[in-house]
């Protein structure tokens, strides 16, 4: 028996949009991070009644806007900056500081796994509704404020035909919207691609080809390339990704780059009682795809993957392609040059 919480179109304003060297969009761990918040007060009010484990999420957006402007045409865009504090007393005859940060209003729906599902009567799962519903009100999601839920769903299936209809009442939920999919492992055929051209390529190139927007003259240039007087007569085209799709670069999680340090070792942490380490923001490669696609609900869940230094988000969803044979182990690397080119910042 499968069971999922349905956050349906949560409005949020002012999420944190950088996410490591990436910006547009809050990092997967964000959101994985809210599950986990949600699970401990869940855990909490329930305890001694049902055993709640809430195991990972999907991601489904569905209208975002970045703070941003574009200074002139062709430029960068910048993100829109606040003075912080507001202008108070000590700032009469000085102006406050500008504390760089990039912001986005989005709209999202989660889908929320639950580990073991509840068996629950209707009035216990409405109560249960309404209890997530309430503690969700008092979250922050990526660092924003959460302004207003749709609604507030769980739902269930058991057999094959009960999946179907959970599917289906899950896709009505979420759409219109895009899933944010994993594909670690176009990034794993890229490298290998041109790893055979270029031995000393490194992942951090192949991850390059999938982020960077690039440009290149066009073949037909060759043609008529004596008769170019300057710049402006040269043709360029878009050089299109690797895969096709709507790929994105994506932070997926972390890496440890020291010791583990006892409480007392390092000061100014937020937990006093709590080991502390230093990590590295480790980036990949993922797809939105339209939610109207969605094969399996299991197969779109984003988990944690723990394995020594190495803190992952990761996806099981290799029957949603079905030409995909390669397995990528990026978190699992056999040899310290893999290590080391991982760590993108």
């Amino acid at each position: 028996m499968s069971q999922y919480i349905i956050l349906n179109h949560v409005q949020v304003q002012n999420a944190n949009s950088i996410a490591g060297l990436t910006w547009g969009f809050p990092a997967i761990t964000q959101f994985l991070g809210f599950s986990h918040a949600l699970n401990r007060k869940l855990s909490n009010q329930y305890d001694g009644f049902y055993d709640i484990n809430l195991t990972g999420c999907a991601v489904i957006s569905n209208e975002v806007n970045n703070k941003v402007y574009q200074p002139k045409k062709y430029a960068d865009f910048e993100f829109l900056q606040s003075k912080n504090p507001p202008v108070l007393a000590i700032h009469k005859n000085s102006s406050p500081p500008i504390i760089e940060e990039g912001k986005v209003n989005l709209t999202v729906s989660l889908v929320i796994e639950i580990e073991s599902p509840l068996l629950m009567t209707k009035e216990k799962l409405h109560q249960l509704e309404n209890d997530i519903y309430s503690e969700c009100c008092h979250m922050k999601l990526a660092g924003g404020t959460i302004l207003n839920i749709k609604a507030v769903k769980v739902v269930s299936g058991d057999t094959e035909d009960e999946h179907k209809k959970m599917l289906r009442n899950i896709k009505r939920l979420v759409m219109p919207g895009f899933v944010l999919l994993d594909r670690r492992q176009f990034l794993q055929e890229h490298f290998q691609a041109i790893e055979g051209k270029k031995p000393d390529a490194s992942l951090f190139e192949a991850w390059l080809d999938f982020s960077a927007l690039e440009f290149q003259v066009a073949p037909s240039f060759n043609n008529y390339q004596e008769n170019a007087d300057n710049d402006k007569d040269i043709p360029w085209e878009y050089k299109a990704k690797p895969k096709s799709g709507y790929l994105v670069p994506l932070m997926t999680g972390y890496k440890a780059i020291s010791e583990i340090y006892e409480p007392d070792e390092i000061l100014n942490t937020r937990d006093i009682n709590t080991p502390a380490l230093f990590v590295e923001a480790i980036h990949s490669v993922g797809e939105w795809k339209g939610a109207h696609s969605i094969s399996s609900i299991a197969n779109v869940i984003w988990r944690y993957q723990h394995d020594g230094q190495w803190y992952l988000c990761t996806q099981d969803n290799k029957t949603e392609e079905k030409d995909e044979n390669i397995e990528l182990t990026l978190s699992k690397p056999e040899s310290d040059s893999l290590s080391d080119v991982l760590n993108l910042l």
